[in-house]
């Protein structure tokens, strides 16, 4: 008789539920992982949303951002053992189209992608391939190695805009990428870092973060205030929130030569912005898309920032809660909760 477990199960049409499934057995260059702990995403919300804001197959088990432990291996694993504690890349590319040809395997036409088209980590085990573990420390908090998947996409944004410790950053929003955001900011030694946020009690989030300098836009004029602190506008900037009016206000106060990074993603989102101020003052416009192969460099970065990023986690719940973690996120009631199967 066949084991089975717990897991968040998407339905359809912004129908999930935590049901009882077989647990998966691994092909012969996968792993059989015990789930440790998983968070959920603004991307699980997206497509828990009617009409979703992004594509999930009906029958999938949810959830990209997770780690567990090695439990069984295939017959032809021969990287990773039993028992190893692992963080799991969440999309596998193709290898055949276009964009996985030209290396650029993050923008791939035709990923599997755990939680959206393949199982993912909202239940008790899960299938993955071997090449795509990455193995985590113990002494790192199940709730820290749990905000790898998120970390790896905001360093990997990092290392596009290479911001300098000199520089002065405009940073929008204060959920829990945008925190993220900031702590890695500081990490790489940024002295000059505003945050701008509109919703009060992200403000509030922000401040219990450790952020002491705060702008709401909606209250007061960024350009002036940063000409006030700062004696002019930013070098770089950051959009972690992906509403169109932040890349226009974003063009309208960086500095000539200034630099700007698109990390939030709203497909519903549109800007209207005067080319002329692109090219005159010479702005360079970043796109960013999630690169796993900075996984390894976040859970370095994770060293040393546990007390800072535990803050970020605002909600522990076990698998039967998951809907009560969908619902604080929809509700602003949370910034990240992790779920334990």
């Amino acid at each position: 008789m066949s084991r089975t477990m717990k897991a968040a199960v998407f339905e359809g049409n912004g129908v999930f539920g935590v049901k009882e499934v077989p647990v998966p057995a691994p092909a012969v260059k996968e792993v059989l992982v015990k789930i440790e702990a998983g968070s959920i995403c603004g991307s699980d919300l997206h497509v828990l949303s009617v009409p979703p804001g992004q594509y999930a197959k009906p029958g999938t088990v949810l959830g990209h951002e997770f780690l567990g432990r090695i439990e069984e291996l295939g017959s032809e694993v021969s990287t990773v053992k039993k028992g190893d504690r692992v963080i799991i890349e969440p999309i596998v590319p193709c290898g055949m189209c276009d964009a996985c040809r030209r290396n650029l395997t993050n923008l791939c036409e035709n990923p599997s992608i755990l939680g959206q088209t393949v199982d993912g980590g909202f239940a008790e085990y899960c299938v993955a391939p071997e090449e795509y573990l990455h193995p985590v420390a113990e002494e790192i908090p199940a709730k820290i190695a749990a905000l790898a998947e998120p970390i790896a996409c905001v360093m990997h944004g990092m290392m596009e805009l290479n911001p300098q410790p000199y520089e002065r950053v405009v940073l929008y929003g204060a959920g829990a990428i945008g925190l993220i955001f900031y702590n890695m900011l500081k990490s790489y030694g940024v002295r000059h870092l505003a945050v701008c946020e509109t919703m009060d009690s992200r403000i509030e989030d922000a401040k219990r973060c450790g952020v002491d300098f705060i702008i709401n836009p909606m209250q007061e004029d960024v350009g002036a205030v940063l000409k006030e602190r700062w004696g002019g506008g930013p070098d770089v900037g950051i959009d972690a929130v992906g509403a169109g009016a932040v890349f226009e206000q974003l063009v309208g106060l960086m500095n000539k030569g200034g630099r700007i990074l698109i990390f939030g993603q709203n497909n519903t989102q549109t800007s209207t912005v005067y080319p002329s101020q692109i090219n005159t003052k010479q702005l360079k416009i970043f796109g960013t898309m999630a690169v796993y192969h900075s996984i390894p460099a976040a859970i370095e970065m994770m060293n040393g920032l546990e007390d800072q990023l535990a803050k970020i986690v605002t909600h522990e719940l076990p698998l039967d809660q998951f809907e009560d973690g969908i619902r604080l996120l929809r509700e602003k009631k949370a910034l990240k909760v992790v779920i334990y199967p």
